[in-house]
């Protein structure tokens, strides 16, 4: 039989009991604490890493930015703090202010040119210090951040090839037209590359083709990069307006100017910007004429002549007396000889080996002696596939060369010798225009060769920003 516990046990027993109750309590707010500690951890290690990809955001568009505007400026003092002002707008604009409540950072950049490539290295760096929530119960107020950008600034072998044909003075187009484009090829296009690391040359084409300022082929020390800005300025400025539309000279002459630089010295990207308010309507070559011998120049084929429709001359031209004459442009004495009547054909290649024939099974010519009969409809045709040729042939070379077209005005969405030549909506000079710059829209895009941009101006106002946008998109390519 159990006795009566003892009162003094009894009482060992309940402050026993309390002390355990004690310690769990303080084992379980200490077990809170490590939770809340972890779990504001988590919460806050999250805010972070947003915080992290909105930095990496910002300097990479900094430095991005600044590798594009250090081409700008007189001098590499000028250039850099060309490159800093944008490195921290463009820092700005992707890092908000108070981002999670970190304070938004000064970026600091720093550019670097290779000696021998004279590539421009541009690094923006920035670090960021986000509050804390939770976590300070573990005694951390404040998380670090940091992240670092880097862009490359690679050269440029750009040439201009400007349409300078009579349609861009009156009446064919309004006043001011040609003035316009001079300014919008200077101010929109030129004053965006550095005269010390890019090189631009100039080549314009109307009844022919002329090398305005040739790009810099020299190796160093002589002219080796760059440009000279000045001269360059006052080729465009000189330039007038006159004569027809010999597309495939101006491109030729421009691939020859490129191609011209020894291979050790190009730069990574070779370009070409190319301008036109028309369809070509030039074939240049070597043309055969009755009882022996040939003449070299530059063969138009017009619309209409002597007043007539082109339907009145759509059957063979200058091969007889009695029936339509030719005109052809001389490049070497720079004067229009009229009145020829005794080509006898068209050969099957053109000036530089461009051959008249579509690089694509399209707009054929009739047959002929040498090769091609001499028709109107076959010279225009012959017009259109000599300077898609020579754009096809230098987007496929091993050192390719990006094409970028600008066009201007209503004419370019029309079609001339539309009821004579078989010309369907293909045939509009836009289209032509799509084609040389391999543009994704283009009925003849080509994936395995560089992709170009077109920009079409309705109106001579539109120039500056056509001018700008294909500037733009060069730039984005050298980064």
């Amino acid at each position: 039989m159990t006795g009566p516990r003892n009162p003094a046990a009894r009482g060992r027993e309940v402050r026993g009991a309390r002390r355990q109750r004690g310690q769990i309590v303080i084992l379980v707010g200490l077990t809170l604490v490590v939770l809340v500690g972890i779990v504001g951890l988590a919460l806050d290690s999250g805010r972070g890493y947003g915080v992290k990809a909105k930095l990496n955001a910002a300097v990479d568009a900094g430095s991005i930015a600044a590798a594009r505007a250090i081409a700008v400026g007189t001098s590499d003092s000028e250039r850099i703090a060309n490159a800093q002002a944008a490195a921290q707008r463009y820092f700005d604009l992707n890092f908000p202010a108070d981002y999670q409540g970190a304070v938004r950072p000064i970026p600091t950049m720093q550019a670097l040119r290779d000696p021998i490539s004279r590539r421009w290295t541009v690094t923006v760096s920035a670090s960021a210090a986000m509050p804390t929530t939770f976590a300070r119960v573990l005694g951390r107020t404040e998380l670090d951040v940091f992240a670092t950008g880097t862009a490359v600034r690679r050269q440029l072998d750009v040439m201009m090839v400007l349409d300078t044909s009579g349609s861009l003075e009156p009446p064919t187009s309004p006043a001011g037209t040609f003035d316009a484009l001079k300014a919008a090829a200077v101010n929109g296009f030129v004053n965006k590359f550095s005269p010390d690391d890019d090189r631009i040359g100039l080549v314009s084409f109307s009844s022919g083709a002329v090398i305005d300022l040739p790009i810099r082929k020299a190796p160093p020390p002589a002219d080796a990069r760059g440009f000279n800005k000045t001269a360059l300025v006052n080729a465009v400025n000189a330039l007038t307006a006159a004569g027809a539309t010999a597309s495939a000279e101006g491109v030729r002459r421009a691939v020859d100017e490129l191609d011209a630089i020894p291979a050790g010295l190009r730069s990574d990207l070779r370009v070409i910007l190319f301008f036109s308010d028309g369809a070509p309507n030039i074939v240049s070559g070597t043309f055969p004429r009755q009882g022996g011998g040939n003449l070299t120049g530059n063969l138009y084929s017009e619309a209409d002549a002597n007043g007539q429709p082109a339907s009145y001359w759509i059957g063979q031209i200058c091969n007889s007396y009695g029936t339509r004459p030719c005109r052809v442009w001389d490049e070497n004495t720079r004067n229009t000889y009229d009145g020829l009547y005794n080509l006898t054909g068209l050969p099957a290649n053109g000036q530089g080996g461009i051959p008249l024939a579509s690089y694509r099974a399209s707009r054929t010519l009739t047959a002929g002696a040498p090769a091609h009969a001499n028709s109107l409809c076959n010279v225009n045709k012959a017009a259109r596939n000599m300077v898609e040729n020579i754009a096809n042939t230098g987007r496929g070379a091993a050192a390719p060369i990006y094409v970028y077209s600008i066009g201007l005005g209503a004419r370019l969405n029309s079609n001339e010798l539309a009821s004579d030549c078989g010309y369907g909506p293909s045939e509009y000079g836009s289209n032509i225009l799509k084609r040389l710059a391999n543009t994704g829209d283009s009925d003849t895009y080509n994936a395995a060769q560089p992709k170009g941009l077109y920009c079409f101006a309705a109106t001579a106002a539109d120039l500056d920003r056509c001018f700008s946008a294909i500037a733009s998109e060069v730039l984005r390519l050298a980064i």
